[in-house]
């Protein structure tokens, strides 16, 4: 194999972030959408999780997590400096990916997809999403107020702002008149914007046909 390999889902927040990463990191990377309810055989197997994103590469290791595959794009880059220039940062760095991926994302799901759960709880899941995104819009503040760019890590963007902002989409998505309204967040209004203005946006966000074998290649870049 020539190339990398995603297999992917447009939607999915841990697919984007793994495609915002890939695609920033400049990887050629062949981009495979799968019907999640009809999962091509060469994603089963391949990964025992079968759950995207799932990343073949040139050299036919698979990566089948999708901080891993982020991970492996930058240090593939030699961009360092995304995991933190020392061992504190990278620890701040990787406690706020932890909140998000385990305490925010649960009730992200439970607010976003109340009806799949207990649609009674809905507004205690939002209360407790909105808590922690109200931490990270006082962090933006802080670095504001110093008249320092709005990154979550050291007013500078690091794999914390790339792993985090697919999530935050998500959530907005739920509510967007009452989430771009909302003035206790402002902050972290501006730094969302900053990613779905962004002019790779659009090419990480692309609708792209489902895959299958026999089709021409879509890289990512594309």
């Amino acid at each position: 194999m020539k190339h990398n390999i995603l297999y992917s889902f447009r939607r999915c927040p841990y697919a984007i972030r793994a495609r915002w990463a890939l695609l920033n990191t400049n990887q050629i990377v062949e981009l495979r959408e799968v019907i999640l309810k009809n999962k091509p055989v060469e994603l089963i197997q391949i990964s025992n999780k079968a759950t995207v994103p799932v990343l073949k590469t040139s050299l036919n290791k698979v990566i089948d997590e999708s901080l891993d595959i982020m991970i492996w794009s930058i240090e593939r880059s030699n961009m360092h400096e995304l995991l933190g220039k020392n061992n504190d940062q990278s620890q701040e760095i990787f406690s706020l990916i932890e909140t998000n991926d385990k305490i925010f994302k649960y009730h992200l799901d439970r607010f976003k997809y109340a009806s799949r759960y207990n649609l009674d709880e809905s507004e205690t899941h939002r209360a407790a999403g909105m808590k922690i995104l109200l931490s990270l819009n006082n962090r933006l503040k802080e670095f504001s107020n110093k008249g320092k760019p709005l990154f979550l890590v050291d007013a500078k963007e690091t794999l914390a702002d790339w792993a985090i902002w697919p999530f935050v989409r998500q959530f907005r998505i739920a509510e967007i008149k009452k989430f771009d309204q909302n003035h206790k967040i402002k902050f972290l209004r501006s730094w969302l914007n900053y990613y779905l203005t962004h002019k790779k946006y659009s090419v990480v966000m692309k609708k792209n046909e489902h895959w299958s074998k026999g089709n021409d290649p879509i890289f990512l870049d594309e």
